[in-house]
């Protein structure tokens, strides 16, 4: 395949916007785990709520891991895509098209990664939601006890 410098300049701006998105995620990860460390340490966490804590830590680490290397293979694709355009525009083909077919991988990688990423975010969303529907479980049975109760109430008083 001939591969001249437009092509390789298709994927030039992705790899930035890439980044920004990679960028985001860090910083809004960044932003719960200040958030986890401040609840933990100036609220202190019960005992019963401990588990689910350490839990939230092990997949904010995860995903803190794979966000860098995310990072990492972004940079790199986007430092390997130049390097394919200026080889090209040197017109050195071969060494063009090591340095954009390396980038096309990394870029793959970080994608492939990123989808995990997402999952692990996901899986941890939904210990959340399990512990809201917990909770709503526990609402319900004490708004139908009290309920219970007045009615047992009112009975004995009439």
């Amino acid at each position: 395949m001939q591969l001249n410098i437009l092509i390789v300049g298709v994927l030039f701006p992705a790899i930035p916007l890439m980044m920004i998105n990679f960028g985001n995620r860090y910083s809004l990860l960044s932003g719960l785990i200040r958030n986890l460390h401040d609840t933990v340490v100036k609220d202190g966490v019960p005992a019963k709520d401990s588990a689910r804590f350490f839990d939230q830590i092990a997949s904010l680490r995860r995903r803190l891991r794979l966000l860098a290397i995310i990072q990492t293979c972004a940079a790199l694709a986007f430092i390997l895509n130049l390097s394919a355009m200026i080889a090209l525009y040197l017109q050195a083909d071969l060494t063009g098209s090591w340095c954009f077919f390396s980038a096309m991988i990394l870029i793959m990688v970080a994608m492939i990664l990123f989808t995990l990423e997402i999952q692990i975010a996901n899986s941890a969303l939904d210990v959340h939601l399990s512990d809201l529907e917990q909770f709503q479980e526990w609402q319900d049975y004490r708004a139908a006890t009290r309920a219970r109760r007045k009615k047992v109430a009112a009975k004995k008083s009439s």
